[in-house]
């Protein structure tokens, strides 16, 4: 395999999990712009679509496997802090901070699992993600190529 597909190769992966991270390194290689903005685009829409799903049923995993140890042992509730500030967070930012902030704030992986627990039956969470990651990629790309211009010109 060449070196350039090994390196887009890196760099998709790197924006399936922390897209902050990789137009930055997609720029340092050597990418021209839209190959950036295209790479790190699918990679974290990949990233999006891989945790979502696979966030989603490891939670239905374990609310099974909750439902069958609770016919034997009934657990009081405890709220921990850790509880309380997840309920807080989902009621400040709601489904559009939480989608806007996921792919390059939060990351992609525990963003998208929180966003399957707690918005998974709505339609519009998977939507918002996948478009909030595009224009992340954009944002990054072109503040990463300003900065290379800056620097280097």
């Amino acid at each position: 395999m060449s070196s350039e597909v090994l390196r887009a190769i890196s760099i998709f992966f790197l924006s399936a999990t922390k897209l902050l991270w990789a137009p930055g390194t997609a720029v340092a290689s050597g990418l021209t712009f839209w190959e950036t903005v295209v790479i790190t685009s699918l990679g974290g829409m990949a990233g999006v679509l891989f945790f979502y799903y696979f966030g989603h049923m490891v939670f239905v995993a374990f609310d099974n496997w909750k439902a069958k140890r609770r016919k034997k042992i009934v657990e009081k509730k405890v709220f921990t802090r850790k509880n309380r500030m997840v309920v807080n967070v989902k009621s400040k930012f709601g489904i559009i901070g939480l989608t806007f902030l996921t792919p390059c704030i939060i990351s992609i992986p525990i963003g998208c699992v929180i966003a399957a627990k707690f918005y998974f039956n709505n339609r519009l969470t998977l939507p918002l993600l996948l478009v909030f990651t595009v224009v992340w990629s954009f944002i990054l790309s072109f503040f990463s190529f300003y900065v290379k211009q800056m620097l280097f010109s």
